[in-house]
């Protein structure tokens, strides 16, 4: 992971201490989110969370720079083959601005810049805000896994599956997307 990534509006960076408000702030907004995995978080296990990210260095914390608050965290871990997978959470009062398109992208950059070849997400397909945004940064959909995973149990301890999309960008796709970008662009 680089150190920081600085973007127009955002300081991509390792978390610190002095982000646990701010991590609170995000995770307790999943409480009842149905599509993330974060329900019951506390202003002790929030701590936690934050003590596993400052331990890491697969989490970014994204900071909006003109305030400084972090408003969300792109996760970016290392897997076999020279890929990595990402994952994504932004602050609900900050979603729907383009901060996590900004800093996704960027952390795809500095992924194929290390050497990367292939990044992926898995996202919920219900969770059509998350997969237009993958797409929307260059991501292509692979694969519809059915009933693949689970965050939650119900009542009776039995597992809540889910289906899970599954999308990736290799590095030779991040080239093509910026050419056909810069085609679209007028000639001066």
């Amino acid at each position: 992971m680089k150190t920081e990534i600085k973007t127009s509006r955002l300081l991509l960076r390792r978390f610190r201490e002095s982000d646990c408000d701010d991590l609170f702030e995000f995770l307790s907004q999943l409480e009842d989110d149905e599509f993330e995995g974060y329900p019951g978080i506390t202003c002790e296990n929030g701590k936690e969370h934050l003590e596993s990210r400052l331990d890491s260095d697969e989490f970014y914390a994204v900071e909006y720079i003109p305030s400084g608050k972090v408003i969300g965290n792109i996760y970016c871990g290392a897997r076999d083959f020279a890929a990595k997978e990402v994952g994504y959470i932004i602050n609900k009062n900050y979603q729907r601005q383009g901060y996590a398109g900004e800093a996704l992208s960027a952390v795809i950059r500095s992924a194929f810049l290390e050497g990367v070849h292939r990044v992926y997400a898995e996202c919920d397909p219900r969770n059509t805000a998350s997969w237009k945004l993958l797409e929307s940064v260059g991501f292509r959909r692979e694969a519809h896994l059915r009933q693949n995973t689970y965050f939650l149990k119900d009542a009776d301890g039995a597992p809540v599956w889910k289906d899970t999309y599954i999308y990736a960008i290799l590095e030779s796709d991040e080239g093509r997307e910026k050419d056909k970008k810069e085609e679209a662009l007028p000639a001066s």
